[in-house]
């Protein structure tokens, strides 16, 4: 299995950017406008990629993409993104443009780094990421031409303080085009995106997706203190029920994929709700219903790994049709998806949380055996999970 880093981090994009429900999109306009400075100010081709890529994930370090640039802290999730990417594919080539990508240009940044010291991919990142919070904080108040007026002024004003004069200048000229700012508005079409990175692409195969989706298995699992270990839980088990089922290494792999990034769309529920001490209201539970429906979405933009899409969105279906998102049946869910729903059941039962102790082994087992004679919950992988814990005791 091998697939493209320009649909992936994208896709994968749009989980940071639902976080907090806020200027939806940012990442792919960041990048948009990073790749366009790139070529305007002509950085050398074989090293576009590393302000593309780095864009995607310049916030990945933090919680809430909409920040001012004049906020004292921005320097934390630009040191812990720059950490978190070391362990991606190449990541060692972007973990310097994160980490520096909000230090000001006249050396009044957390690090104290001015001028060309500070990574010129940084700095392009930095004018690209500010741009783009800019103009969503303007563009609600004012119409388009106030808009536009208003960040001129604002680079003006910006241009040797904060910013690279020189890239500010590049970026004023790209301003005068129509064109950068029709594109901008539709930067959620990649064909706005390819055309300044078609050769630029890089190839990650199996083992190289396991280590992004472990990455934001974590930015899941750690948006909860009570499922810190959620994820990582369900892809262990359903990496070894996949194998106990007979799948062969590279299935069970991606099993283990589907479990790491299975609720990948909880991003987008309020914490209030995901830690509520009580029982959740019929809205809550609504919400809540909604993360199914996030994490098949951005699984699919990726493209080429469809089944892991299916296998992680499908956890809360059910086989009498019960379930949701698509309240699918038995005939629907495949062997896979059907021990993914007992895995995360399982998991689920026997973890700590907000209202309750987890339970025991056999306690879990005895309350999933319960959904299984309600034709709920499949039978077959529920003897796996037991065949399971015989091997693990």
């Amino acid at each position: 299995m091998l697939l493209d880093y320009f649909k992936l981090l994208p896709a994968l994009s749009l989980s940071l950017d639902i976080l907090e429900r806020r200027n939806f999109g940012h990442a792919r306009k960041v990048a948009y406008v990073a790749i366009r400075l790139a070529k305007n100010l002509n950085i050398k081709r074989d090293e576009e990629y590393k302000i593309f890529y780095s864009a995607f994930l310049h916030d990945i370090g933090k919680s809430d993409a909409y920040e001012d640039f004049t906020s004292n802290d921005t320097w934390m999730h630009s040191l812990r993104g720059s950490d978190m990417v070391k362990d991606m594919p190449r990541g060692y080539e972007f973990c310097e443009i994160i980490k520096y990508h909000h230090e000001n240009w006249d050396g009044s940044g957390y690090f104290h780094i001015n001028g060309d010291s500070i990574p010129f991919e940084a700095q392009i990142i930095y004018l690209a990421d500010q741009f783009d919070v800019k103009y969503n904080t303007v563009s609600v108040i004012m119409n388009e031409y106030g808009t536009r007026k208003h960040i001129e002024k604002w680079l003006n004003d910006e241009s040797g303080k904060s910013f690279n004069p020189i890239i500010v200048n590049a970026l004023k000229d790209l301003m005068k085009q129509e064109k950068f700012w029709l594109d901008y508005e539709h930067y959620d079409t990649f064909d706005v995106l390819r055309p300044y990175i078609s050769n630029e692409t890089m190839i990650v195969d199996i083992d190289d997706l396991s280590k992004i989706a472990r990455l934001f298995s974590n930015i899941i699992d750690n948006k909860s203190h009570f499922t810190y270990k959620h994820s990582k839980g369900i892809s262990e088990i359903a990496y070894k029920a996949a194998l106990i089922s007979g799948y062969d290494e590279m299935m069970a792999k991606k099993v283990k994929i589907a479990g790491l990034l299975h609720d990948l769309g909880k991003l987008a529920i309020p914490n209030e709700i995901l830690d509520k001490p009580d029982k959740l209201t019929e809205e809550e539970f609504m919400i809540i219903k909604s993360h199914t429906y996030y994490t098949k979405k951005i699984l699919m933009e990726i493209g080429g790994i469809d089944d892991i899409a299916e296998w992680a969105a499908n956890h809360h279906e059910k086989l009498d049709g019960s379930g949701y998102p698509e309240g699918l049946t038995g005939e629907d869910l495949d062997e896979i998806s059907r021990l993914m729903a007992v895995c995360d059941i399982y998991q689920a039962l026997t973890e700590d949380r907000t209202y309750r102790k987890g339970v025991s082994h056999i306690e879990a087992i005895d309350a999933i055996y319960k959904l299984v004679k309600q034709n709920k919950i499949d039978g077959k992988s529920l003897e796996i999970i037991r065949e399971i814990q015989k091997v693990n005791n």
